[in-house]
């Protein structure tokens, strides 16, 4: 996706429901979404250049920089073998 040249990121927070989340999505610096219209929209709003940190605990975890927005549809297929 082409940015326009004046583009300002946006930053989001993604929520992470237990402490075993937080540790996947830093272990291998991606988030998972819900299968869900919530999970969908979300997705769709960062946008490459666009910056993400997780929140577990009240507590804000990393900065991260989007350079990637890649879809699974069975993520555990994917990370077989890795966790």
């Amino acid at each position: 996706m082409k940015k326009k040249k004046n583009y300002l990121p946006n930053y989001f927070l993604i929520s992470v429901s237990n402490k075993k989340n937080l540790e996947l999505c830093i272990k291998y610096a991606m988030a998972g979404f819900t299968n869900s219209i919530n999970g969908f929209w979300t997705f769709s709003d960062i946008d490459i250049g666009d910056y993400v940190s997780f929140l577990y605990g009240a507590r804000v975890k990393n900065l991260y920089r989007v350079i990637k927005k890649v879809a699974y549809k069975m993520l555990k297929n994917f990370l077989h073998g890795r966790l």
